[in-house]
């Protein structure tokens, strides 16, 4: 403790040796100039005494200084300014440590909500997947992307705000290979919705269709059967329901609800790759592993707290290096006058360019 308190004196010393110098070199002077005009001044002349009474002056504020340093108490300020300026230098050390460490869990809890937020959106896109994929049915296709897909989309574009206000450095540094990654996910779940608008009232329809049908058919079986619950169904009865039933659906062919709504959704290109294996027999992965999945591990990895990093493989693509500079396009022109178009959106030019998504039709283009 000693050896250290010594270091920060000479620390101090050091960075106000040019005080002391000019301090010492004033001593030395007055008490050099007044030694020389003793020595070379002769006494008798009116000059003399002059010179004199001056080298008296210069001896006494020379050892007014060495009075005041020994005897007055300079010594002892100048040690207690130094101990105020160590203790001071200390303090002003400890917060600095408590501003960087109260930072660094700023940065660290600003990095686990962001992993939570789009973690969270992940497990509703995978739920959605999962229930669409087992239920197949129109009602549950409908549910899933107005209640998972839709505030997953929404969850992602405000992640996506958030990060401007970022002010981790390494964080900052890897910015735009996060905000392009994540614009990936949010072009993929974007063709999704927009397949869902221009579709879903084909599928609901069907559905629809084919529950009326249903309800009919129970309705006629129960005006048949009603009555006391000990009397038998007779023949006559039985042949009445047979009779209405064959009257009401005639020579239709009604597959069940559950194939109908599946073919037309069979016929949705991004519907349909969502709910598929994540790789064809070719080893082919599918749009939502590569546009979604990829890019979500992608984003986590950045955002890890502890070595965190990027994808180098990924991020060298280039197609990814062309949308990394179609970014900084996009933002350089939000900072000048010009106004921002359809063009100008990066989600957008994935969706045409990558997804293949025609805005027009609202399917898939052939490739």
């Amino acid at each position: 403790m000693a050896s250290k308190n010594f270091d920060k004196v000479i620390k101090l010393l050091r960075r106000y040796k040019s005080y002391v110098v000019l301090a010492i070199g004033v001593l030395v002077a007055v008490i050099v100039a007044s030694l020389l005009i003793y020595y070379l001044v002769e006494e008798g002349h009116l000059e003399s005494e002059v010179w004199l009474k001056f080298a008296d002056l210069l001896m006494n504020i020379g050892e007014t200084m060495i009075g005041t340093v020994v005897i007055g108490g300079g010594l002892g300020t100048l040690i207690n300014f130094i101990f105020e300026e160590m203790k001071k230098e200390e303090e002003e050390a400890k917060e600095r440590v408590k501003d960087w460490q109260d930072k660094r869990e700023k940065n660290k809890l600003f990095r686990w909500e962001m992993q939570n937020k789009l973690q969270e959106a992940h497990d509703h896109v995978e739920l959605a997947r999962i229930l669409i994929k087992s239920h197949k049915s129109g009602k549950t296709y409908g549910e899933q992307i107005r209640n998972r897909i839709m505030p997953s989309l929404i969850s992602l574009q405000d992640f996506k705000r958030k990060l401007a206000h970022a002010e981790d450095r390494e964080l900052v540094k890897n910015m735009d290979y996060l905000q392009v990654s994540l614009t990936y996910m949010i072009a993929y779940l974007s063709v999704l919705i927009e397949e869902f608008e221009c579709s879903y009232l084909k599928i609901s329809n069907l559905q629809n269709y084919q529950d009326a049908l249903a309800n009919r058919m129970r309705t006629l079986f129960t005006e048949v059967t009603e009555g006391k619950k000990e009397e038998a169904i007779t023949l006559e009865k039985k042949k009445v329901f047979l009779e209405k039933a064959e009257e009401l659906f005639g020579n239709i062919d009604i597959p069940s609800n559950i194939e109908v709504v599946w073919q037309a959704m069979g016929e949705l290109d991004y519907i349909w790759d969502f709910i598929d294996e994540l790789r064809n027999d070719k080893g082919q992965k599918s749009l939502y592993n590569q546009f979604f999945l990829q890019h979500y591990f992608h984003c986590l990895k950045i955002l890890k707290t502890k070595q965190s990093s990027i994808n180098e493989k990924m991020v060298k693509k280039p197609k990814f290096v062309a949308n990394m500079e179609e970014l900084k396009r996009i933002e350089e022109k939000k900072s000048s006058d010009q106004p921002l178009t359809n063009q100008d959106s990066l989600t957008r030019k994935i969706m045409r360019e990558e997804l293949h998504f025609d805005f027009a039709t609202a399917k898939r283009k052939s490739v």
